[in-house]
């Protein structure tokens, strides 16, 4: 009982009140009372009290006169603390580490380091050193356990001092302890408020999943760096960690430094790291391009590729033009499918002088465009629908020696389908099969994307005699066609109508021993709707249970996405009657997704009957209601996006009826929720609602980054242009 009482000991506030102001709630109950979970702490805490209690609790195998011994001694340490007597403050935290008590801090440890670092001066010229080397061993100590305040402060003081030396020895310090055990990337993640890369959204932050430093000490080490005037030094400590610095944590560091020339210069090399980061990536290279590309941000594209060719060519080269080109000094390359990339965004950004740009640049840096960039422009012309040009670069490539591959013949041959020239493109596929034969050797995938690349251009050019025999012919020949080559007959035929086709092409696949996939069902389902079957719903689960498929929650929520896609009347109400057919089904009762997925297709499309849309609209959400679901944040990022794609007036409204929900409901509103409202409504060039949001976004703070640069197009009335045909711009 004794021992019970003990360990459940609270400690309240008012015992050191001074030390972090009134809560109503002790720190030192989040870690002894572990069945009352704390929620007067930001994130970063909570991810630790979690991890924590997961592993084990902290005063596991420790006496209870220990347990008494650091009760008393945190306090007055808080005491001390807040008193601003390093001194005292030191003899407790000695007395804790002799007594190998230090571990009980958990996650209340980053309160301390965050106090602590408010006892650094601004300079260490008139720092008493006994007082330093205790705030250096705490802090030290701290930051190898996630709490990095008090250390970065402590390398601030020294870096304004113009002493970097310490820096950089605290900071190999500091490697070797975290080599030994590592810090978690959900410490790292939450030692700052993120800031928007809009263009690396859906990308993990942390892709090395050792030696992760948090981002403060990284700009401290990168400054101490700057200030030497060595940049390839600062490159080679960010890439061991190339975790994200965000310009928010850039501007807060720098504004304690009094040197103005020393900040720009900061920010010049954590600009500069930034770009070595993303080329390091070669998927972050093609997140962005395709963003780029995807809203024709010509001048967007156009800076990123300028800043990659500014560290090539610039005065401080600091990235290869190839692999064969790096260097201690350009430790990181650009690879030929990076350039492949940007090729095809500027392609499709219809930016044909940026392509030739880049083009040439390739040949200046003696990069040899391999079949990989020859397949890039191919994509790229295939994209803006330029036939013609498409076969001038086949012949300019086959006539440098370079033999294309499957995946550069099913390019031409999709560009020549999507110009209406069917002959011309299966001219080339007869060449493909002629090559087959005399050593071009594919992989059976890339063999069988081609042939599906075929048959869907054959269609779309109504050759569908020639589509079945080809068909056949990989049924009896091989490679054997898959349920992509079967689904593309199935919606060839649905759309018109064609019922006693589609039965057919069904029964194929089922002697070919293919089971139809969520794109099959839905197929089948418009083509039932189409031919005014009112059981349409009940034939296809019919049709499921014959082939011996038992759909779960996602099944049924893709064919409902898929069938609310395609926008027509028929299609929402089948859609409502799988809906209500999950809903009366215990063994797949609809989730979140589903009914988001819902509300967004309803909020995307301008649907013709408004009413119908509207009812349906209400159904899903009083549905919700019943079951008490409520949307979450990524929830209300959707609807919000969704709600702006809709050309109708209304879409604005319903999006920020969305946002005042949010607001209404006190869900946190992030960087990532302006992101999303603001790139909206640019695209809408809604600008009265746009500036009403920049307004309300930056009462009381400051933006950065990705967010800065929207406020900017807002500011300056600069949309994107969206949704308009290549040929304007040519």
């Amino acid at each position: 009982m004794l021992r019970r009482s003990v360990r459940n000991v609270r400690l309240f506030d008012f015992l050191a009140p001074r030390a972090f102001g009134h809560r109503p709630a002790s720190v030192l109950a989040a870690v002894y009372d572990v069945g009352r979970p704390s929620t007067s702490y930001p994130v970063t805490s909570r991810l630790l009290v979690k991890d924590t209690q997961q592993q084990q609790d902290p005063t596991q195998g420790i006496p209870d006169p220990d347990i008494l011994f650091f009760n008393q001694r945190l306090v007055e340490l808080r005491q001390a603390i807040s008193a601003r007597d390093v001194r005292r403050a030191w003899e407790h935290w000695a007395r804790l580490r002799d007594k190998g008590l230090l571990p009980l801090f958990g996650p209340q440890l980053r309160k301390y380091s965050q106090l602590l670092a408010t006892l650094c001066p601004q300079t260490i010229q008139a720092w008493d050193p006994h007082d330093r080397k205790a705030i250096e061993e705490i802090a030290f100590y701290a930051a190898t356990k996630g709490a990095p305040d008090a250390l970065v402060a402590y390398m601030a003081a020294h870096l304004r001092s113009g002493d970097r030396t310490t820096t950089l020895g605290l900071y190999a310090r500091f490697l070797r302890a975290i080599e030994e055990k590592p810090l978690s990337p959900d410490i790292i993640a939450s030692e700052e408020d993120q800031d928007v890369d809009e263009l690396v959204i859906d990308l993990p932050i942390y892709s090395h999943p050792h030696y992760l430093h948090p981002p403060s000490i990284l700009l401290a080490v990168v400054i101490a760096y700057a200030i030497g005037d060595s940049f390839h030094d600062a490159l080679r400590a960010y890439l061991q960690s190339p975790v994200p610095i965000s310009p928010r944590l850039v501007t807060g560091f720098l504004s304690t430094f009094p040197s103005k020339s020393l900040a720009g210069k900061g920010e010049d090399y954590v600009r500069r790291l930034r770009v070595a980061r993303y080329v390091s990536e070669p998927r972050f290279i093609t997140a962005r391009a395709s963003v780029f590309a995807a809203s024709r941000d010509v001048q967007g594209l156009k800076k990123f590729y300028q800043s990659i060719i500014d560290g090539i060519c610039g005065p401080e080269p600091y990235i290869a033009p190839s692999q064969a080109s790096v260097t201690l000094q350009t430790p990181i390359a650009l690879n030929e499918i990076n350039w492949a990339t940007i090729l095809t965004a500027f392609l499709q950004c219809n930016c044909r002088d940026l392509a030739e740009t880049l083009w040439d640049d390739m040949l200046r840096f003696q990069v040899r465009p391999t079949v990989i960039t020859w397949t890039a422009l191919l994509v790229g012309y295939e994209r803006m629908g330029e036939a013609k040009d498409a076969e001038k670069a086949w012949h300019t490539m086959t006539s440098t020696g370079i033999e294309p591959t499957a995946s550069t013949f099913r390019a031409i041959i999709s560009v020549l389908f999507t110009a209406r020239k069917p002959d011309d493109a299966m001219g080339y596929f007869a060449l493909f099969q002629s090559r087959r034969t005399t050593g071009l050797s594919p992989t059976p995938e890339d063999v069988l994307t081609l042939y599906n690349t075929v048959l869907h251009g054959l269609l779309k050019n109504h050759r569908e005699r020639d589509a079945h025999a080809l068909l056949q012919r990989l049924r009896e020949e091989g490679p054997k066609p898959d349920a992509v080559s079967f689904n593309s007959l199935l919606n060839y035929h649905s759309r018109r109508g064609e019922f006693r086709i589609i039965s057919r092409i069904l029964d194929w696949m089922r002697e070919d021993g293919l089971v139809g996939d969520v794109y099959t069902f839905s197929t089948v389902l418009s083509a039932l709707l189409k031919v005014g079957r009112t059981d349409a719903t009940d034939a296809i689960l019919s049709l499921m249970r014959k082939q011996n498929v038992e759909p779960n929650v996602a099944f049924f929520t893709s064919i409902i996405n898929h069938q609310m896609e395609e926008g027509t009347e028929q299609s929402l109400r089948a859609a409502m009657d799988l809906l209500q057919k999950m809903e009366e089904n215990p063994e797949v009762q609809p989730n979140e997704v589903t009914y988001t997925g819902m509300l967004t297709s309803l909020h995307r499309h301008d649907w013709r009957d408004l009413a119908l849309a509207q009812q349906c609209k209400h159904h899903v959400l009083e549905r919700m209601k019943k079951r008490n679901m409520q949307l979450n944040r990524a929830g209300y990022h959707v609807l919000i996006k969704a709600c702006l794609e809709n050309l109708a007036t209304k879409g604005t409204e319903d999006a920020l009826g969305y946002y005042r929900k949010m607001v209404q409901r006190r869900i946190s509103i992030g960087p990532d929720t302006w992101y999303v409202l603001l790139r909206g409504l640019i695209a809408r060039e809604a600008w009265v609602d746009a500036d009403a949001m920049v307004e309300e976004m930056t009462r009381g703070r400051a933006v950065y980054g990705g967010l800065a640069h929207l406020v900017w197009r807002i500011k300056r009335r600069k949309g994107w242009k969206m949704g308009v045909e290549p040929r304007p711009y040519i």
